[in-house]
């Protein structure tokens, strides 16, 4: 079901831009034949998620129905909610880590290189009253301070900091996404 779902997405995204799609150009949005694509929308109308309607002998309109844009509107909630989970989990596994850092004495992080949820390192750092510091994944290691490596860095760049103390930032969160 989910594939199909994301089929509709594709069709409907399709019809977004060209509203008068041919099947064809359907079909190759969604990287499938021209038969499988017309299998695809019989079982859509079936299902009430997409309606035809002649445009003259030799063409069909297709259009997404209000039962279609109900079922797309579900994935996409259901999509933000598992989103927004799992930025709470990272948030909460970041918010340990510094706390267990600063328990350590150390009242500063450092962030090597780029991180697209440097917000939540931030966050974190703001909530416990730590000091937070950007540097270049190239930078020294500074001591004393929590050191991250940031997911944007390169193989090499993670290597060095990491042999030099750094966590590293995407194990830290594949970690919790496992958990």
């Amino acid at each position: 079901m989910n594939s199909d779902v994301a089929t509709l997405q594709n069709i409907a995204d399709t019809l977004k831009e060209e509203p008068l799609a041919s099947q064809r150009l359907l079909a190759e949005n969604a990287g499938m034949s021209i038969g499988l694509m017309n299998a695809v929308i019989k079982r859509f109308v079936e299902r009430g998620w997409l309606m035809l309607t002649n445009v003259n002998l030799r063409k069909l309109s297709y259009a997404i129905t209000p039962k279609g844009i109900s079922e797309l509107s579900a994935r996409s909630h259901t999509f933000a909610r598992r989103t927004f989970a799992l930025a709470n989990k990272y948030n909460d596994t970041i918010i340990r880590k510094v706390s267990d850092a600063k328990s350590q004495g150390k009242n500063r992080l450092v962030l090597y290189g780029e991180s697209y949820i440097k917000f939540l390192l931030v966050y974190a750092c703001q909530t416990l009253g730590v000091d937070f510091a950007e540097k270049k994944a190239d930078e020294e290691i500074e001591a004393g301070a929590l050191c991250i490596a940031g997911e944007e860095c390169s193989e090499s760049e993670l290597s060095r900091l990491t042999e030099n103390g750094c966590i590293n930032l995407l194990n830290l969160i594949e970690e919790t996404a496992n958990e």
